[in-house]
């Protein structure tokens, strides 16, 4: 098979070359195209010079070709990879200063804002000078107990004394008031001396002991006892001064009823012969004119009385009865009364004056010695200061003891 004649490829058409005279020009590149220069015949190419060297090597220089004009950077593409390889670095421009800028604050403002700071520094220095307080208070918590409770010891001490004293002076008291009731009641005799025994004997304990005691270690039973114990013996204080005064107020009248009872006499009869309208005897309780003194071993009466008849109000003269039918007597007769009848069946007002200093002795005298337990009966007995007294100096002990 013949073989075919390869047409020539024109490389200097392609390239878009002209062969003239001179030489080969290239031809003008097309839009978009890069041109690439070629060397000039008459033009030898120097050669780049080795470093550190300052005179070029010899050889093809290398640049654009005589006549060349670049194209303009609006011809070229930018998505040209050799564009972006031909232009030169540049360092991207630095950012712009920041400008100034003026801030305006409002006088207001900074006025709240200082007082703001100023509570915030007051709040922290509050809460430091707490802490410092409370490290002071615990560094020194020790010692201070100590001294506290010595002197707790001391003062509990201080007070079982003076309640010991105090419980002296009930005793004696109690004494006092049971020999005066017994002078009234048994001996029938005015007690004219415990008025000025009494006044001289004052429980000295109320609620001046407690001024400036140290109550560190005292139980709240023996707080409390003292409190209660106070308030006892100002109550008793308070009506010893009545009795005191009752005394001195019936010393009089009372000594007058015991003298007429060691003297007795007779102050009513009995009126009799007097007769109703259907025929009934009865008697007129009718008072003496003059009370008649007799002696229990031997009463003498006389024969004729002189009394107040007080149904008329009239007085009367009748003859002391004997014997006899009351209603053969015609001008009546009398009989006397026993004084002790009288006085049980219509007390006179020295009796209730009596009474009533009796009681107030007796009140008195059990609230120091307290009840007394009946063996034959179940109740709840009330406790005597004297009681109180003992329990309290006890308790107030174990203090002084530390215990």
């Amino acid at each position: 098979m013949a073989e075919e004649k390869k047409p020539k490829i024109d490389l200097k058409a392609r390239l878009g070359k002209t062969t003239t005279a001179a030489g080969t020009v290239p031809a003008p590149a097309a839009s978009g195209a890069i041109p690439v220069p070629t060397p000039s015949a008459a033009a030898p190419i120097p050669l780049p010079s080795a470093p550190g060297s300052g005179a070029p090597l010899p050889g093809t220089p290398i640049g654009p070709p005589p006549g060349f004009v670049p194209p303009s950077k609006s011809a070229l593409d930018p998505s040209n990879p050799l564009v972006q390889a031909a232009t030169p670095y540049r360092a991207p421009d630095p950012p712009p200063p920041p400008q100034a800028q003026r801030i305006e604050v409002d006088e207001a403002s900074i006025q709240e804002a200082s007082k703001g700071a100023l509570k915030k520094g007051i709040a922290i220095g509050a809460v430091m000078a707490v802490i410092f307080g409370i490290v002071g208070y615990v560094a020194g918590m020790s010692g201070e107990a100590n001294s506290g409770r010595k002197r707790a010891q001391n003062d509990a001490r201080s007070l079982a004394a003076d309640v010991t004293k105090s419980k002296d002076t009930l005793d004696k008291i109690a004494k006092k008031l049971e020999e005066g009731k017994k002078a009234l009641l048994q001996d029938k005799k005015f007690p004219d001396k415990l008025a000025g025994e009494l006044g001289g004997m004052n429980v000295d304990f109320d609620g001046g002991k407690l001024a400036g005691v140290r109550f560190s270690g005292f139980s709240t039973d023996t707080t409390s006892g003292l409190i209660e114990y106070i308030t006892a013996v100002q109550s008793l204080n308070d009506r010893k001064l009545v009795i005191i005064n009752l005394l001195n107020s019936l010393q009089k009248p009372i000594v007058e009823g015991f003298t007429q009872s060691a003297s007795p006499s007779i102050g009513f009869v009995v009126l009799l012969g007097r007769q109703d309208a259907q025929k009934n005897f009865y008697g007129i309780l009718a008072p003496l004119e003059a009370p008649l003194p007799i002696k229990p071993e031997a009463i003498v009466i006389p024969d004729k009385v002189k009394a107040i008849d007080v149904t008329s109000g009239s007085k009367v003269e009748v003859p002391k009865y004997t014997s006899g039918d009351l209603s053969s007597l015609k001008n009546g007769g009398a009989v006397y009364i026993a004084p002790a009848s009288v006085t049980k069946n219509f007390p006179s007002e020295v009796s209730g004056k009596i009474a009533q200093l009796v009681s107030q002795l007796a009140k008195v005298s059990n609230d120091v010695n307290g009840d007394k337990a009946d063996p034959n009966m179940v109740q709840e007995t009330k406790e005597g200061l004297l009681q109180r007294a003992d329990k309290l100096t006890a308790a107030l002990t174990k203090v002084a003891n530390g215990n």
